[in-house]
């Protein structure tokens, strides 16, 4: 029930666009007219035309795709040390880049732009023998739940440019984010400084609705080459492009995310109700706790899913709501605890 929002259904709204996209023959590839339609939303929606934008299927694709077109094989990625990328996609980074090195550095549950100043002043551009940073990347909402302001976005950006490295942005609950942070898509984007967004909403209630969007000089011309490479580029293209207009055009996304936030605070003031604090911040679909073994037996025993975290310790926990979360499902777990 809440142990991840990849394991909840596809929205209705998604299911009835990708039934309609299923009427008509249509040109493969990208080269259809939902494809069309489904690249002006975007565009629309971060408002911007400088951009590229690359649909692939897994939100892994998404993020090795943004890096193999920003980073060489001799180049390396600076991330968290609980980031996606480093720990959760099987070294897909470093097959689509050819090689590139993923380091991890942070100590803090999310990363921090003095961290990345630090570790950048010890490398060398002259020094051959280690590899050199050309990619800093963060996740909005971040691995432990935690969100990063435009503010904050832009002290990364300004270090990225100082370093002359590129900014990347995992976004697979990108919506999630922007419903807390209550700003624009390009404010918490492009306009503080992220170069390559991997904007998911499968977490969202899609399907498989994922994209790598470049913006302004991050646009690489041998991104689409990448895309066929690394097999991305989906024959039945409309189907992805499907989902990206409904979720979009009449802000399905913002009621989707809505609905896992507002979940998350209701579960974490449960939590607190029977004494039990979150170790950060609840700022978007999901919750991170400590119980101990009682507690969690007792959520367990009745067969409520949830995950051990131990990123943020031995105890903890982390719960994760979604689109479809409702009253019924948090009832259950206030009934548990009580129990």
């Amino acid at each position: 029930m809440f142990g991840s929002d990849n394991q909840y259904g596809v929205h209705p709204k998604i299911m009835d666009a990708i039934v309609a996209a299923n009427n008509d023959i249509a040109p493969s590839y990208g080269s259809d007219s939902l494809t069309q339609k489904a690249n002006e939303l975007i565009q629309n929606f971060f408002e911007t035309k400088e951009m590229d934008i690359y649909f692939v299927s897994t939100g892994g694709a998404a993020n090795c795709l943004s890096l193999a077109s920003l980073c060489p094989n001799w180049g390396a990625i600076l991330c968290h040390n609980h980031a996606h990328i480093l720990l959760d996609e099987g070294n897909g980074p470093e097959m689509f880049t050819g090689g590139a090195r993923l380091i991890g550095i942070g100590i803090s549950p999310k990363l921090l732009p003095i961290e990345v100043e630090n570790a950048l002043l010890h490398h060398d551009e002259s020094f051959v023998h280690a590899p050199q940073p050309k990619v800093i990347s963060i996740t909005n909402l971040n691995e432990n739940g935690l969100l990063y302001s435009p503010n904050e976005i832009a002290q990364f950006s300004a270090i990225a440019k100082k370093y002359g490295l590129y900014l990347h942005c995992d976004g697979a609950r990108f919506a999630n984010a922007l419903v807390t942070s209550a700003v624009s898509p390009k404010e918490l984007s492009w306009q503080s400084g992220i170069d390559a967004l991997s904007f998911g909403l499968t977490k969202n209630g899609a399907m498989l609705a994922e994209a790598v969007i470049l913006f302004g000089d991050a646009r690489q011309k041998a991104t689409p080459y990448l895309r066929k490479t690394s097999q991305q580029l989906i024959s039945k293209h409309r189907f992805l492009a499907a989902q990206f207009i409904a979720m979009l055009e009449n802000d399905l996304w913002k009621d989707c995310a809505q609905n896992a936030n507002k979940a998350a605070q209701k579960i974490a003031q449960i939590f607190h109700k029977n004494g039990i604090s979150p170790i950060v911040p609840v700022q978007g679909n999901e919750i991170f706790v400590e119980l101990d073994e009682k507690q969690a037996s007792k959520i367990a025993n009745a067969n409520i899913g949830f995950y051990p975290w131990h990123a943020l310790g031995a105890k903890a926990h982390r719960f994760v709501t979604s689109w479809s979360s409702d009253d019924n499902q948090i009832q259950t777990l206030e009934k548990a605890l009580e129990d």
